[in-house]
């Protein structure tokens, strides 16, 4: 945790010594309070340096570094709702900011704002008289001591090492005879990170398997063994399609027919519910396919191998040396590097200690890649995390590879623990995502936050921390997923301040968490008020997954006013909801895909700050409110398939940062000409509609 909040401090120091803010605090009469801010988190840095250089194991410490976060935090809320406030009132008497930022221009809440900056830098005085205790000032630094898998089913064979008998063994049984039974159930078992989807995608994707079996499926399954969930899931794999059934009975049904005296092959990758219920009901489903009919089980549980199959489990043994050392070097030499041979000699036994785990030795030969000197390589061979015990099953050389991350890099991974396991990560909206909680920053001008959020990706998916990544016909990467144990480090990383909430009828928040993600399904939910104790709510991220029964009073987001990202991916989001939603000044990204929205309120015009606003899937939108050219934060604004809309809003030539515009409808009114796309730098696919209203050569 030390990581993430070092990197998180250093923005919330770079954003002290913004210009608007020491105009602010010159002219408003709290410059010692904000220079007692600066010193104090100067000194907090120093202790974190030593803090992340060592693993935490004390919890005393652990919950000190969680007080820690909560105050850099809200220091950077307070900080951020200051300049929204100074911004939106130079802007409500038409100022320019200069002659805004004067002494004889009083702003009412400047005594408020003191006092909060007097409190945040009390609770940051406290904090530092704890330090003395964990012995990180003064004391060694570890430097100076020597001493389940989310997926799909593709694969790249030549990436693969020592999987050939492996491999052997699991074609047999796929192409042999039947055994008497309806459906033969294969089961493969092995620890987390040992390969089990590599083996079954290798089978799943050879061609003898293509053409013995009529119909393949492949299913990720994990923690969740939702009898409904499943059959839907197996119905899409099988039609390439979305199913819109709910009720189980038509579900079956729809499986039944699919599958009737059709020879199939299902895998069910992940598998880790031990009740044998739902698969003694699901099993009666496939039963309909033709004699001869496979599934694959891939399980960390020999319980559950022993409900699920009809024949002998295959256990996946670890990789041998030669293989490690094989996967290793493709990672740590790859692309040309010379090999020298020191460094090979301290490879192979850096190698033996990922113990023949595949993800562990490529997690490490992705790091080692950027280590050139000898004594970076005798480091991580050497590190105390090698004798920490694995903690929810991650592996220490995971951790190993985690802490030589940057700390951008870290605070970026352990957002990433939002997500649920095997869940489908879009590779642009976890940028803007991370754009709007404010972790990408760049040296250079001359780049774009997005282009910086690129590299930030690259960087995570080439150290092995995202993987399966998936590519348009262009080539780029669309969406990429996480391993199991990539997931577990995540959540272990950011603590208590990422939180999932699982479907319920009726959904609390948590108390404090920093991000939020709410599950939803087919049961009808809704949002509630939060408990009294937790209405201060410093809530910054909220995202729900999968709300189409979803609501949300509107009187429930007034608790959380530092939202910074806001996906309301399905829900049903009411006229009071989209009304209730202005007042979320620090709002970065917002998003209503998959809703049936109409139009939105002139009031979302006030989002001063917002960077994305996303409405996609449907096709519902007629209208876009008409001050659009008001919201000059916009850099995306994503309308795909709104094929309904009349008009655009006037002046979206304005909006110089925007990147992102799908649809642009030529009107005839002044300011909604064709000559409004003249000094946007676009990016993307653009339709311009109604080019019949251009009536000037000039503007075309």
């Amino acid at each position: 945790m030390a990581e993430v909040v070092s990197g998180f401090l250093q923005l919330v120091i770079e954003k002290l010594a913004s210009p608007i803010l020491e105009k602010c605090e010159l002219f408003w009469g709290f410059h010692k309070e904000m220079e007692k801010l600066r010193s104090r988190l100067s000194t907090i840095q120093a202790v974190l340096e030593d803090a992340e250089e060592q693993p935490v194991k004390s919890k005393a410490l652990q919950n000190w570094l969680g007080k820690l976060k909560d105050v850099v935090y809200d220091a950077d809320d307070i900080l951020d709702e200051f300049t929204i406030e100074a911004k939106v009132e130079a802007k409500r008497r038409k100022l320019q900011i200069s002659t805004f930022f004067s002494a004889s221009n009083p702003l009412v809440s400047r005594s408020n704002m003191a006092d909060k900056m007097k409190e945040i830098g009390q609770r940051l005085d406290k904090i530092a008289e704890e330090r003395s205790q964990f012995h990180l000032i003064g004391g060694e630094r570890v430097s100076d001591i020597k001493g389940r898998e989310p997926t799909d089913s593709f694969v790249i064979e030549s990436d693969v090492y020592g999987r050939e008998e492996d491999k052997r063994r699991v074609m047999e049984l796929l192409l042999s005879n039947d055994n008497g039974e309806d459906v033969t159930v294969i089961p493969i078992v092995g620890m987390g990170g040992l390969g089990k989807t590599t083996l079954a995608q290798l089978a799943y994707n050879d061609v003898r398997v293509a053409t013995h079996f009529v119909l393949r499926m492949w299913v990720c399954v994990s923690d969740d063994f939702s009898l409904s969930k499943v059959t839907k899931d197996i119905i899409e794999s099988a039609t390439h399609s979305k199913c819109d059934l709910q009720s189980m009975d038509q579900l079956q049904h729809h499986l039944r027919e699919l599958l009737r005296e059709k020879k199939f092959l299902l895998v069910l990758d992940d598998v880790w519910n031990e009740n044998s219920m739902n698969w003694d009901r699901l099993k009666q489903f496939l039963r309909e396919g033709a004699r001869g009919s496979k599934i694959i089980v891939t399980t960390r549980s020999d319980k559950v191998a022993s409900f699920m199959g009809t024949l002998h489990p295959h256990h996946l043994p670890k990789l041998s040396d030669d293989d490690s050392w094989s996967l290793f070097k493709q990672r740590a030499f790859g692309y040309g590097r010379q090999e020298h041979p020191n460094l090979i000699m301290l490879g192979k036994e850096i190698v033996k200690k990922c113990g023949g785990v595949p993800l562990a030795a490529k997690a490490l030969g992705s790091l080692m890649h950027f280590k050139t000197e000898e004594e970076e390589w005798l480091f991580v061979k050497d590190s105390d995390i090698w004798n920490l015990p694995e903690e929810n099953h991650i592996l220490p050389a995971l951790r190993l590879s985690y802490y030589h991350l940057p700390p951008h890099l870290k605070q970026c991974f352990a957002y990433c623990s939002i997500f649920p396991k095997d869940h489908i990560i879009e590779k642009e909206k976890l940028i803007r995502l991370w754009m709007a909680e404010g972790f990408i920053k760049s040296s250079d001008r001359r780049k774009q936050m997005e282009d910086v959020g690129g590299e930030y990706f690259n960087n995570l998916l080439w150290r092995s921390f995202f993987q399966d990544v998936e590519k348009n016909e262009d080539g780029n990467i669309e969406w990429c997923k996480m391993h199991d144990l990539m997931h577990d480090l995540a959540c272990s990383v950011a603590g208590n301040k990422c939180s999932i909430v699982p479907e319920k009828n009726a959904v609390s928040i948590p108390n404090n968490p920093r991000c939020l993600l709410l599950e939803c399904g087919y049961k009808k939910c809704f949002l509630t008020d939060p408990e009294p104790s937790s209405r201060e709510n410093h809530l910054r991220t909220l995202l729900v997954l999968g709300g189409q029964n979803f609501s949300i009073p509107h009187d429930v987001l007034e608790h959380f006013m530092f939202l910074r990202v806001l996906d309301l991916h399905n829900v049903n989001v009411t006229t009071e909801l989209l009304d209730s939603i202005s007042s979320l000044k620090h709002l970065r990204y917002l998003e209503f895909s998959g809703t049936e929205i109409r139009a939105l309120p002139e009031s979302i015009c006030t989002l001063h700050h917002l960077q994305t606003l996303r409405i996609s899937g449907y096709n519902y939108l007629k209208e876009l409110p008409g001050d659009m050219s008001k919201m000059t934060s916009l850099r995306h604004l994503e309308i795909d398939f709104c094929r309904q809309l009349t008009h655009m809003p006037a002046n979206m030539g304005a909006l110089k940062f925007l990147q992102t515009l799908p649809i642009f409808v030529v009107g005839k009114d002044s300011g909604c000409g064709i000559r409004e796309l003249q000094g946007l730098n676009l990016g993307g696919e653009l339709t311009i509609q109604n080019l019949e209203n251009v009536m000037c050569a000039a503007d075309a």
